[in-house]
């Protein structure tokens, strides 16, 4: 038996360290701010007799969630698309499925404006081939408002899906029924009721794929997922920023001499980008969790595993249809349970260990780095703190006119006082 669960964590936020400290440095902020206090804690489990699953979660306006997936206990000798609501301490408000007479999975779910939902997947019942990328729009009590399939011949799958600006939906995946090589990835823009604005695949001579997708502040999108036909080897990070419209402004891959997939990607405060995924090439054992900071350009620093790559993009003219599919209201057995929860020790391996100068400009000239820790120039009489990046005190020292102190690699945040003057920067000691 295989049930959905969903484990929301107690958190206490970062407090002063979060809102001034780091503000203050003039850096990318390390912690979003909020007001100490504790956050509600649960963990529980959502399903029947046999499968279910879920893929995709997001909090709600009124503090609960909506959970995403499959079911299989719950459907028709096949799988359905399970969409769970609950309450802000994990109390199931409604559950349903969406049906057609084969299989459906929803990947990715999103609260719209209206207090509704918009999920995306697939589906085998419906459609114009194999697989199609399925589309569902509910309101705010699960009940379908519309549902679309988007495909052509064979296989056709989305695994991100995001409201935009103009009220409509930008959708990602994965073709086969499109495009320049075996798999592209597929990128559809449509208005508010699902209907098609453009649909572009991008791609080479082998295979692509995506499996996230946000609108950037400049109206455009970033794409983040995997490349088999510009990669180092085996795969590569795939990395794609466009326009409004789909045109690309630039495209560039991360990797090493085996694999590594992205699977999130988010726009950070700097207008650079966060990518979350897994490699084959680098860290401490058989595939480790990568995470990559870039620039608003895709680029870290002067990194070496970064390379631009100009794949063939496509317009195409996917068959869009509007199926008409069962919608259930389904009760799961809910438990709470009491998962093993654990700090383990990991090793943090760099593959592009950045300089002082590249991963963020000294402003004030004060600082400079020597082997084994670094330098403070200043005249007078003066005071520096030395913090780690969870706001504690590792060096203090008092001098004048110059000042050294000894530090192990790591990030850190360096405070000069003098007088009623007090100057911060980050430091990168490699």
């Amino acid at each position: 038996m295989k049930r959905v669960i969903l484990v929301i964590l107690s958190a206490f936020a970062l407090g002063f360290w979060s809102e001034v400290f780091a503000e203050s440095f003039g850096c990318p902020r390390l912690y979003p701010s909020h007001n100490p206090m504790l956050a509600t804690s649960f963990a529980k489990t959502y399903g029947g007799a046999d499968w279910e699953l879920a893929y995709s979660v997001q909090q709600t306006s009124d503090g609960g969630y909506i959970v995403a997936g499959y079911t299989y206990s719950l459907g028709v000798d096949s799988g359905d698309i399970f969409l769970i609501k609950t309450d802000a301490n994990g109390n199931l408000q409604w559950a349903k499925t969406y049906r057609g007479t084969d299989w459906e999975e929803a990947y990715s779910v999103q609260q719209t404006y209206d207090g509704g939902y918009i999920v995306a997947g697939w589906t085998s019942s419906f459609g114009a081939g194999y697989y199609d990328i399925f589309l569902i729009k509910t309101d705010a009590n699960g009940n379908l408002q519309w549902a679309k399939t988007y495909g052509g011949t064979y296989w056709d799958d989305a695994y991100s899906v995001q409201q935009t600006s103009d009220g409509g939906y930008i959708v990602a995946g994965w073709t086969l029924s499109f495009g320049a090589g075996d798999y592209d990835i597929f990128l559809i823009k449509t208005d508010a009721s699902g209907n098609i604005q453009w649909a572009k695949t991008y791609g080479g001579t082998s295979g692509e794929g995506a499996y996230s997708v946000q609108q950037t502040s400049d109206g455009g999108y970033i794409v983040a997922g995997v490349t088999y036909s510009f990669s180092a080897d085996w795969s590569d990070i795939f990395l794609i920023k466009t326009d409004a419209n789909g045109n690309i402004q630039w495209a560039k891959t991360y990797g090493g001499i085996v694999d590594e997939y992205a699977y999130s990607v988010q726009q950070t405060s700097d207008g650079g980008y966060i990518v979350a995924g897994d490699t084959r090439s680098f860290g401490a054992g058989r595939g480790d969790i990568f995470l990559i900071k870039t620039d608003a350009n895709g680029n870290i620093g002067s990194c070496s595993i970064v390379r631009n790559v100009s794949p063939t993009v496509n317009t195409v003219s996917p068959t869009v249809t509007t199926p008409s599919l069962s919608v259930y209201s389904v009760s799961p057995i809910v438990n709470s349970v009491s998962p093993t929860v654990k700090t383990p020790t990991i090793t943090v391996y760099e593959p592009c260990p950045l300089s002082i100068s590249e991963s963020c400009q000294i402003a004030s000239g004060l600082i400079t780095l020597y082997k084994g820790g670094i330098k403070i120039t200043k005249s007078g009489e003066f005071e520096v703190k030395v913090y780690n990046v969870s706001g504690g005190v590792v060096k203090s020292a008092k001098g004048e006119n110059e000042v050294k102190i000894e530090l192990s690699r790591g990030v850190y945040f360096v405070e000069v006082v003098s007088g009623d003057r007090t100057i911060r920067e980050k430091v990168v000691v490699r």
